[in-house]
């Protein structure tokens, strides 16, 4: 895995190309909160067994620099954008991870040449259901690592005997976060306060399929409010994931990496069907 760093009118970008030789489509990957390339190298390869995969993290999430919450999810889709235009990327599938769903939202708005887009736990800003969690979890994090982590697996996950390594999972997450650098989760911190002062405003435009992706008893994103943003989309699709919580990718990660890649894998399918034919 190479990670490439490079910068766009003085933005910083960390990205990795995972080739298909199969495959002449793209799929671009997108974080969520407190992810990085290295955390999700599996899903990466999987989905390079299909697709040519692109993981990218945007100025202001995984390992690159703070962006201050002034700098608006719009602004950062823009910088989405230009990277995506300084690689000569021409069409691409879009998925994404919780805090990636109101980036890749205001990308299908801001690029035409969106072929579809699949996320698993997120909704294009800060949901009902996850507000006062994240008022918490922000205020834990001016706080110590320790108390940060706490909130946040207290604040996304939930105690289930028939969620697959339930406690192992919360134990783990719990000491990654209570590790990480003070510029992890002061990034963290900007991204959540810029979530809560956006609203999306181009939800129903968008016509491409979408597949949506929820843990069954996600306590900040709930299956209501999953279900609410899929009917919003010309063609969302909602998928409920059992005995899964926001960790769901965790949970059930070769189920969630099957989901994510659906849309591309269909479109696929389709192309080389037609290129035998022809």
């Amino acid at each position: 895995m190479e990670i490439i760093k490079t910068v766009l009118d003085g933005n910083h970008y960390r990205y990795s190309f995972y080739p298909c030789v199969s495959s002449e489509q793209t799929l671009i990957f997108l974080l969520g909160a407190l992810q990085d390339i290295e955390s999700v190298n599996s899903f990466s390869k999987h989905f390079a067994t299909k697709i040519n995969c692109i993981t990218i993290e945007i100025p202001g999430t995984g390992r690159t620099q703070n962006l201050a919450s002034t700098v608006s999810i719009r602004e950062q889709a823009t910088m989405l954008h230009n990277l995506i235009n300084y690689l000569g990327i021409k069409t691409a599938h879009i998925v994404g991870f919780s805090y990636a769903t109101a980036i890749a939202v205001e990308l299908c708005d801001i690029w035409p040449n969106v072929r579809s887009m699949s996320i698993c736990g997120g909704v294009p800003g800060i949901p009902e259901s996850g507000r006062l969690a994240t008022k918490k979890m922000i205020a834990a994090a001016m706080d110590t690592s320790q108390r940060f982590a706490a909130s946040f697996t207290e604040s996304l996950t939930v105690r289930n005997h028939d969620i697959p390594k339930n406690e192992a999972i919360i134990r783990a997450t719990k000491r990654s976060i209570s590790s990480m650098s003070q510029d992890r989760i002061d990034m963290f911190f900007e991204n959540s306060v810029r979530l809560l002062v956006h609203t999306p405003g181009n939800v129903q435009n968008i016509m491409i399929p979408c597949t949506i992706c929820v843990g069954e008893f996600d306590p900040y994103v709930t299956l209501q409010t999953a279900k609410n943003f899929a009917n919003q989309l010309k063609h969302g699709h909602l998928v409920v994931i059992k005995n899964a919580d926001h960790l769901v990718h965790l949970q059930h990660p070769n189920k969630v990496a099957a989901l994510m890649l659906a849309q591309a894998e269909t479109q696929q399918t389709l192309l080389n069907t037609l290129a035998c034919v022809s």
